[in-house]
């Protein structure tokens, strides 16, 4: 299977038409075609349904697209990276992140670099920490900002300082606008919007609220994962969204966050692959992040 042909199948799976992806790739219909069929012989898969009108992808056909798009992403890191400049630092820092003010230490991290080296670039991905995980794991991104607890077995990780508070954003409109803290008690009372990642061992409630608590007797009324979304939801002042403190333009959208009482914290920590090499604008950007985490701590 050669890297010309993964092109070609992605183009047929985003145009969805082989006429229109023939086009788009410069090459004869007739030839695509021909090529779509011998991938399809190699694999043994019928990767795509054909009708007149359109060229969709069969489930192994799905597949087979995530998987190419990751082969292709890979191989044009690889690229950058070996086409680095040894005197001028250049290429792209991939990281994926969650939601967590922490996500400072990054950007003001990647601002310093780039002011010094301004052909550096950064790609941020957004996701919850299965979606950061799994590209992760895959070498599409070189390092993965995530909210404990998180299991680091498989990975090198720097711990951040700087938790954030556990609460609920409610709308300002809400009848439970005028808390200035949520106990136990009315954390029973309401209704919720959780994180989607939200269990047992993510926030120990059992244990912070003496008991009371448990996810099992919580009023879960829907799961999210960025709660930027979940908010929308929030601003019409029936639900409310457990989540973390300073994720939100608070004032400019009608919410509040409250706090947990007593409180509850969440860390964050950045993770990149145990035995992975890491490119050298990747190297550099580690090596100032630990720098001005040694800073911050003295």
């Amino acid at each position: 299977m050669e890297i010309r042909t993964l092109k070609y199948f992605l183009a047929v799976a985003r145009e969805q038409n082989m006429t229109e992806a023939a086009n788009v790739l410069f090459v004869t219909q007739p030839t695509l075609s021909r090529q779509m069929a011998d991938l399809e012989k190699e694999l043994g898969k019928k990767l795509f349904v054909r009708t007149n009108r359109s060229t969709t992808l069969t489930e192994e056909g799905m597949h087979l697209r995530q998987r190419a798009e990751e082969i292709l992403a890979l191989v044009d890191q690889t690229k950058e990276e070996i086409r680095e400049d040894d005197m001028d630092l250049s290429g792209c820092i991939r990281i994926g992140a969650g939601e967590t003010r922490a996500m400072h230490w990054i950007t003001d991290t990647f601002g310093e670099l780039h002011q010094e080296y301004p052909s550096l670039t950064i790609e941020l991905f957004t996701n919850n920490a299965d979606g950061v995980q799994e590209r992760l794991e895959h070498g599409l991104l070189d390092f993965g900002l995530f909210i404990e607890p998180f299991n680091p077995e498989k990975y090198n990780f720097l711990r951040l300082p700087e938790p954030d508070r556990v609460g609920i954003v409610t709308s300002l409109r809400s009848p439970w606008a005028h808390l200035e803290k949520v106990t136990p008690k009315d954390l029973l009372a309401m209704p919720l919007l959780i994180s989607s990642r939200t269990t047992q061992k993510t926030f120990d409630f059992s244990r912070w609220s003496g008991g009371q608590v448990t996810l099992d007797n919580l009023q879960v009324a829907g799961r999210f994962d960025l709660i930027g979304n979940a908010s929308l939801l929030v601003r019409t002042g029936q639900i409310n969204a457990l989540g973390l403190d300073n994720l939100l333009q608070i004032e400019t959208q009608g919410l509040k966050f409250i706090p947990l009482d007593p409180p509850l914290s969440a860390g964050s920590l950045v993770a990149w692959k145990k035995f992975r090499l890491l490119s050298r604008s990747s190297q550099v950007f580690l090596d100032r992040l630990k720098q001005k985490l040694s800073d911050f701590s003295h």
